[in-house]
């Protein structure tokens, strides 16, 4: 039997959730998952905190929910880049590439670097606490030691690593929030990655 404004009532209900999951998403990326509460995030969602209540056990769970797809991207990226070493380019090899495509959008959605083009990455790798803590540090402990591998370096706890990997999340981070049109972002971070190749290419060819 048909419940009247059934259909009705359940598209409402995730209109709602979806509200509060925006809301969320933009809090967090502000303030931080930490520095920011259900208050805000109620009054930004128009809607009262016993509402999310009804959607959310707590702060935690709409922090799962929202990064459940940027998870699954990196695991992904793990698996079909970080993995496979012997298929991996280059980083003059990447410069060269980068630089003969046009067709910016179609070689970020044909690469692992579409699984980096989510904003909501960004609430991960600016997190101090949760149970997603020890994921952001196994990715980028990860992502080390693959940029290890690139330049043929044992160490890839050294300094020299660790001022790639922080120049490549900046890139990340740049383009995310400077655009939120996909497009435009992805464009953007193959712009500032292609100079961040450029620069470490013309470091190794300098190296004796």
């Amino acid at each position: 039997m048909m419940i009247p404004g059934g259909k009705d009532m359940q598209i409402k209900k995730e209109e709602i959730r979806t509200t509060i999951l925006n809301a969320a998403q933009q809090e967090f990326l502000i303030h931080g998952y930490e520095g920011s509460s259900l208050r805000v995030i109620a009054k930004k969602a128009n809607t009262t905190i016993g509402n999310i209540y009804h959607y959310f056990d707590n702060k935690e769970a709409i922090l799962e929910e929202l990064l459940k797809e940027p998870v699954e991207g990196l695991n992904k990226l793990i698996e079909q880049h970080f993995e496979k070493e012997q298929k991996v380019y280059s980083l003059k090899e990447v410069k060269e590439i980068f630089g003969q495509m046009d067709d910016v959008v179609s070689l970020v959605q044909g690469s692992e670097i579409q699984y980096l083009m989510d904003q909501r990455l960004l609430i991960l790798l600016d997190l101090k606490t949760t149970r997603f803590l020890e994921l952001k540090k196994s990715f980028i402990q990860q992502f080390k030691e693959h940029m290890a591998w690139h330049l043929g370096l044992d160490d890839s706890d050294s300094p020299y690593v660790d001022i790639i990997a922080e120049m490549f999340i900046s890139c990340i981070r740049h383009a995310l929030l400077e655009h939120p049109n996909s497009e435009e972002a992805q464009k953007e971070f193959i712009q500032v990655f292609r100079m961040l190749c450029a620069g470490l290419v013309m470091n190794q060819e300098e190296k004796p």
